[in-house]
């Protein structure tokens, strides 16, 4: 039986392990498929690439990356999968989101030296790494750091969580757009974490967008989760995907591993793909 895990982090973004250790991880836990889904970035499909010319993996790496957007002010996370990684139009629309990354967090570090925090820019974007996009989570570790909490959880409750004192909005794209230009590149739009969104209206404007799928088999859904976003799947000739969400830290790293989605979901993907480029 095939093992699958079509949503892994880096140190390229918020993950906490480089792209050689994650393919190393996956290699010993002997996956079959992965790909890996950095935050508006695909710097750590290209390195994985260029270490898996040099040493030998028993799986398959898809092109992937997750895409930070938005839809009736909330936050939606959309999933691309098998697209042209030399896109301009892609790679423009994660450049523009990469940038909006870099002021939010030069506007996070404002507000919380209002409150009598001061956090050293420079600190940040160490933690960050050198090819990894700044996120909240980076500037939780500087907090953490210099004793301010315990642990990311007390932070994001504390300060940077939403409606927190030192939050702020996450610039991005509206979702109509983030799925009609992963199309333009020939990909596939999945939407991540579904759980995750307040407002379940959103998953049918995504539908209504030309969403491909949902990340029905995500590590966190309960079985009843699985059932409902299965069904919306199914009702509407939506791919279902799955994936561990990969970060590295804490239950996550205990429990990679053990995470598989199930085997048809390779299938699937492979032939919404040709189905689309068929009509195109």
């Amino acid at each position: 039986m095939k093992k699958i895990d079509l949503h892994i982090h880096t140190g390229c973004s918020d993950g906490i392990f480089s792209v050689e250790e994650v393919l190393d991880l996956a290699e010993k836990y002997e996956y079959d498929e992965i790909a890996i889904t950095d935050h508006d970035t695909i710097e750590g499909y290209k390195k994985a690439l260029e270490i898996m010319k040099i040493k030998e993996y028993r799986f398959k790496l898809i092109p992937g990356v997750e895409i930070s957007c938005s839809q009736k002010n909330q936050d939606v996370h959309m999933l691309a999968y098998y697209f042209d990684t030399q896109n301009q139009k892609l790679l423009n629309l994660l450049n523009s989101i990469q940038n909006g990354r870099f002021v939010r967090a030069q506007q996070i570090l404002s507000k919380l030296e209002r409150m009598g925090i001061k956090i050293n820019f420079a600190r940040v974007q160490e933690i960050a790494g050198k090819n990894g996009l700044i996120g909240r989570p980076h500037i939780a570790r500087a907090l953490i750091e210099i004793g301010c909490c315990s642990s990311i959880k007390e932070v994001f409750e504390i300060y940077l969580g939403e409606n927190c004192p030192a939050n702020v909005p996450k610039p991005a794209p509206n979702a109509k757009k983030a799925i009609k230009t992963i199309h333009k590149a020939g990909g596939l739009a999945i939407l991540a974490h579904p759980f995750t969104l307040d407002d379940q209206s959103v998953i049918y404007d995504l539908i209504n967008f030309g969403l491909d799928g949902i990340e029905v088999f995500y590590t966190k859904h309960s079985e009843d989760k699985i059932e409902y976003y299965n069904e919306i799947a199914l009702k509407n000739n939506l791919v279902r995907t799955g994936g561990s969400d990969f970060h590295g830290d804490g239950l996550d790293l205990m429990n990679f591993g053990y995470y598989s989605a199930p085997e048809f979901v390779s299938e699937e993907l492979l032939q919404k793909l040709k189905k689309i480029r068929r009509e195109n």
